[in-house]
């Protein structure tokens, strides 16, 4: 009879101090608190719902987390994936002082690489552009982004034939955020029109409305306030809108010549405020410790 899986224990009474106590098995300790760990990382709950559900003491639960997120080595995911062609690219705060930045395959819905840096700079994403190129062979034919001109320096350097669409959520969110959603002058209400999404589906008819627009009120958007020397333009948001358009234009419309490019990144948005909901409930961690963290969960989510 296999004493170890059987559901009788041997009780033992210390000589000394006569308190009785039940001989534990390393093996079936470890077993367990590793099933505990895994369920902690894997089925998002939070230390709490831990030692609630499986009645095991705090100092335990605690004890083996930070030995676990101690000897972790996966900080990055050296792993080749087939047919990684489009990707999203965007930046996660985690403190003040560390971002991470994520590279999605949207399409296989997997995290191709990820980093922690101290900013967003040109020469971090340059480097991580020439590991995916160079290290895994990856040809990239289409990026989704936010938009920032690091990203778009180092993406035409590293891949100048890929196409870089730019997140019309984004460009939407920031003009409403110039005009306001109840614009009182007809120069603010035509804009408003010309910005739907609906209109993000023709680009001929979107570039043709936009011009017409910026020839009609054109005088209105010239017009300036003087105070003693100093002046200034009447219509500054207005006028930032307009910039903001016209400079997003050329990159507004490659998801109508490519299926698989996504007029948004709303997939790595999402992706990144489930990670940002889980950071925020574990937010007790030791920053060494919250990296490690970060890193077996986008480790586990892939596989």
């Amino acid at each position: 009879m296999n004493w170890k899986n059987s559901q009788w224990k041997q009780k033992y009474k210390c000589k000394k101090c006569n308190y009785c106590f039940v001989k534990r098995y390393k093996q079936n300790d470890n077993i367990r608190t590793e099933k505990i760990f895994d369920e902690w990382i894997k089925e998002l709950y939070s230390s709490r719902q831990l030692w609630d559900q499986k009645i095991k003491n705090k100092k335990e639960i605690f004890k083996e987390i930070r030995k676990r997120l101690d000897n972790n080595l996966i900080y990055q995911i050296d792993i080749f994936f087939e047919n990684v062609k489009y990707l999203m690219i965007d930046w996660t705060w985690i403190t003040s002082e560390i971002c991470l930045i994520i590279y999605y395959d949207y399409v296989n819905k997997k995290v191709v690489r990820f980093w922690f840096y101290d900013w967003e700079k040109y020469e971090y994403i340059k480097n991580d552009l020439l590991v995916l190129r160079d290290q895994f062979k990856y040809e990239i034919y289409g990026f989704v982004v936010d938009w920032g001109k690091q990203i778009k320096k180092a993406v035409e350097e590293i891949y100048p034939t890929a196409k870089i669409q730019r997140c019309l959520t984004h460009i939407h969110r920031q003009v409403k955020n110039y005009i306001s959603n109840n614009p009182k002058s007809d120069c603010w209400k035509e804009l408003q029109k010309i910005i739907t999404f609906e209109n993000f589906k023709n680009k001929e008819i979107f570039i043709k409305d936009f011009d017409l627009w910026n020839e009609k009120w054109y005088d209105f958007l010239k017009e300036k306030t003087f105070k003693w020397i100093k002046f200034w333009y009447t219509h500054r948001k207005l006028r930032q809108a307009k910039s903001h358009i016209k400079n997003a234009i050329s990159y507004m419309f490659f998801f109508l010549e490519d299926e698989y490019i996504k007029k948004s990144s709303n997939d790595l948005e999402w992706y990144n405020w489930v990670l940002s909901d889980n950071i925020y409930k574990h937010r007790w961690l030791r920053i060494d410790r919250l990296i490690s963290f970060i890193s077996l969960w986008i480790y586990n989510r892939n596989l």
